[in-house]
């Protein structure tokens, strides 16, 4: 069987963070048990704060805007930093920083496929900006994360000048809220079934079985 997940992220989402480490977990779980089958997983661009400025803008500033006191935001960040640690991911509390617009993180994202490094470069951009609070639209930290993936440090200015790969960028944004992705992370299986927010591993591999029980019926 093969098996194909669109991935609607953003690397700013806690919740995808999450998401991706429970659908990981999945795949090796079903990869155990059915290593006959191929599992393919692509990346695909979703905004949280397109608005928001190419420098990004002050943490703090944004998530009170966007939430309230911190009064408020205290307590769902320590929720979502005990779910987080949970399922083994590093987490920092502390809401001080830079929320940058993600939206060359994703063309880089998008470039990194090129050598299979997709998703390793995404989970780099999402330890950085939730367990070590780097500032991810500062030139350096975008560059040391190309390098920490074994990616050539310069992809940032090729990427800023490929006015190509920046339209694809926006067009599967627009596809993905034409599709009716809202929120995220939003998993597509097949272009058929969709499990959106970041479930229990035990919902995705429901959906790899009755992935394999219709195809064992064509």
């Amino acid at each position: 069987m093969e098996t194909k997940i669109a991935v609607y992220s953003d690397v700013v989402c806690p919740w995808c963070y999450i998401g991706k480490k429970r659908m990981e977990d999945a795949i090796r779980l079903w990869k155990q048990s059915h290593p006959e089958d191929d599992v393919q997983v692509e990346w695909r661009a979703f905004q949280l704060n397109p608005d928001l400025p190419p420098e990004g803008e002050d943490r703090e500033l944004h998530m009170g805007r966007k939430f309230g006191s911190m009064d408020r935001i205290q307590p769902m960040v320590q929720r979502v930093a005990d779910i987080a640690e949970a399922e083994g991911l590093p987490f920092t509390k502390d809401q001080k920083g830079r929320q940058p617009n993600t939206f060359l993180l994703h063309a880089l994202i998008r470039k990194a496929e090129e050598k299979g490094k997709s998703f390793e470069l995404a989970e780099i951009f999402f330890r950085n900006f939730f367990a070590e609070n780097k500032d991810l639209s500062d030139a350096d930290a975008i560059r040391e994360s190309l390098k920490e993936a074994g990616l050539d440090p310069e992809d940032l200015e090729r990427v800023k000048n490929d006015r190509e790969l920046l339209d694809e960028i926006r067009e599967t944004e627009y596809q993905g809220r034409k599709l009716g992705v809202s929120g995220v992370p939003f998993f597509v299986f097949n272009e058929k079934y969709a499990v959106s927010g970041a479930q229990e591993s035990a919902l995705f591999l429901q959906v790899f079985d009755q992935l394999k029980n219709e195809n064992s019926t064509v």
